[in-house]
Parts: structure tokens; C-alpha cells; sequence
């Protein structure tokens, strides 16, 4: 699942926009949950992609994300490694570690000595990915490392029941949307109506050809019938309307 802008919240679909920050708060609630499960430690954090970038959307703490920060800045590192490759990886000594050029030692110079990456798998590909940092050498224990897996295959099914949840309010909202233009296209076809004489299919008629005369869609043409004085129509009674329909 990837954030949209703006923290998720288009400007549009409404109920469907509310999900992501509920997501985000449940991510970053899972951080702290899972750095206190695991003892002492350098902190968790989760990461996922907003419009192809790499975001930390949940942190126990400040550790995490400036470690997540640098890695984003020098683009690479195992956490960047598991969320292309979705291999997750244990660094035992990341000053040590030379696969990420100088990430590691800049990572061990901030606290984190040791670090473990793995993905977060829904429907079979990568969601995100769930990372602990260690503050000594080899400081995050097999134990330790188990608790995280579960708690990835956690964060797995939390992302999918959002995903299920936006594609829900999406439907709602469009549904939502459509009732409410057709409503008023019905509005505007009354007013038509009354101020013409016609009948319900004149005056569609005649509301289709402003719209397509003036490059318009139907439900603006509609509204703007609406929005017009009492006793006028937008343009309608101008060429090419010198008719209100057709006959």
C-alpha cells in the first residue's frame, strides 16, 4: 500500500481519505508496543513508500528515525534492500558492514550498532518494512528477531484490512457522488421545465446541448441552471439556444 499525497488525503473521497491517518497512527502505535516487547533496544520503526519514496509512517522513537533519515539520504541500506528485494537481513556490526558504502559506520556514529530489516508481505508483495535498532554490536538477539517477524505478518494483516477499508470508502464516496449529481441534473431538468414549458426529455435535451456547446460536463451545466437568477438561464436563451428545444 502506497501513502498518497499529503499524508493520504486526497482532495477528494472524502471517507476514503480518513483511512491513511488511521493507518499511521496504528503503525506508530505498533512501534512503541514493539520496542517495548523486545526490552531494551535502540528503537523500531516502519517504513513505507509515499509516491515511490521511501516515509518512516510509524517510530518508537528518535533513534529510528534519524537512522531511517540517513539511509533515505544516501539511498541505500537494509532497510531500502528489503523493501526492493523483499530479502530481510540481520547486520550483526553495521560499523563493520561495507555492503552500503559508508551508511553503516554513519549508522553505528548515531547509536544504532546493529539493525535488523524485514519486509512486510501482503497479497505476496512488499508493503513496507518493520525494522529494529540495536545499540551495541550483535545486540539484537534471535529471541528478539522472532518477535519482530511476528510482528511483521501483524503490521501485513493491518495493512490489508486498510487497503480493504479505502476501497470501501471509495465505493461509498462515488456512490455518494453519483446520487448527488443526478440529484442535481433532476433539480435543473425541474427548473428547465418551468421556465421553458417542456417536457422532462426537452429539457434534458436542451441542458445536454449547453453542455456540449460550452464544453461543460452535465452536472456543471446543471448547477450552473441552478446558481442563475430567478427568471434566467445561463446563455440558454442565446444562440445557439434561441429554441429551448428542438423541434
Amino acid at each position: 500500500m502506497k501513502l498518497s499525497a499529503a499524508a493520504g488525503r486526497p482532495a477528494s473521497n472524502p471517507a476514503s481519505h480518513e483511512v491513511v491517518p488511521l493507518l499511521l497512527d496504528y503503525l506508530d502505535d505498533v512501534a512503541v508496543r514493539t520496542a517495548e516487547r523486545l526490552g531494551p533496544i535502540g528503537g523500531v520503526a516502519v517504513t513505507m513508500e509515499k509516491e515511490s519514496d521511501p516515509l518512516t509512517v510509524g517510530s518508537s522513537g528518535t533513534l529510528p528515525l534519524k537512522v531511517d533519515q540517513l539511509q533515505y539520504a544516501i539511498g541505500k541500506g537494509p532497510c531500502l534492500h528489503a523493501l526492493h528485494t523483499g530479502e530481510g537481513l540481520y547486520v550483526p556490526d553495521l560499523a563493520r558492514d561495507e555492503r552500503w558504502d559508508d551508511y553503516g559506520p554513519k549508522a553505528a556514529a548515531l547509536g544504532a550498532a546493529s539493525c535488523v530489516s524485514l519486509p512486510v508481505l501482503v497479497a505476496g508483495r512488499v508493503a513496507g518494512v518493520l525494522k529494529a535498532y540495536g545499540r551495541e554490536i550483535d545486540g539484537i538477539s534471535a529471541e528478539q528477531r522472532e518477535v519482530v517477524a511476528e510482528v511483521a505478518v501483524e503490521i501485513a494483516g493491518g495493512i490489508a484490512l486498510a487497503r480493504r477499508l479505502a476501497l470501501q470508502a471509495r465505493e461509498l464516496d462515488d456512490r455518494a457522488a453519483a446520487m448527488d449529481t443526478r440529484r442535481v441534473i433532476d433539480l435543473a431538468l425541474g427548473v428547465l421545465m418551468e421556465r421553458t414549458g417542456s417536457d422532462v426529455e426537452a429539457a434534458f435535451a436542451l441542458l445536454r446541448r449547453y453542455s456540449q456547446h460550452y464544453n461543460v460536463k452535465l452536472n456543471d451545466a446543471a448547477r450552473q441552471v441552478l446558481g442563475a437568477m430567478p427568471g434566467q438561464s445561463p446563455d440558454l436563451e442565446r444562440a445557439p439556444f434561441n429554441s429551448p428545444v428542438d423541434r
